[in-house]
């Protein structure tokens, strides 16, 4: 037998595959579609999932963004979250009562600079502004 012929012989084995194969597929296919319409007993029902406290009130984003934002030299350096979120909720109610921001510290025993600003009460009022409030 000659090459040629051989070439001719494998194409079309390879092509009878193929075309095996794509009917083999449409039948599965097809007797997918007509399967699904019962609905199957065992499967269970979807159930929305309940989002975590965290994730309702914003306060990891908060945590997050504080801790990003402190100086190296901020005057509560051991706070914890605890402590972050009791100052950002303490933040919040003094943004709601119209205090100014920059006047107003959320950490005990804070000292303005020299221009009279609360550095660090700054950031976690930015900071439960745009995730907390």
């Amino acid at each position: 037998m000659s090459d040629m012929k051989r070439g001719i012989i494998a194409a079309g084995a390879v092509a009878m595959l193929l075309l095996t194969g794509c009917t083999a597929t449409n039948q599965a296919a097809s007797n997918d579609t007509g399967s699904s319409a019962a609905p199957v007993a065992s499967e269970a029902p979807l159930v929305a999932e309940t989002p975590t406290a965290a994730a309702d009130g914003g306060e990891t984003a908060f945590l997050t963004e504080v801790r990003a934002k402190l100086r190296p030299d901020n005057v509560i350096p051991n706070a914890t979250d605890e402590q972050l979120l009791a100052a950002g909720h303490l933040a919040c109610e003094r943004l709601a009562e119209s205090q100014s921001g920059e006047q107003v510290s959320v950490i005990d025993g804070e000292k303005p600079d020299q221009g009279g600003y609360y550095r660090d009460s700054i950031q976690i009022l930015n900071a439960a502004a745009s995730t907390l409030c």
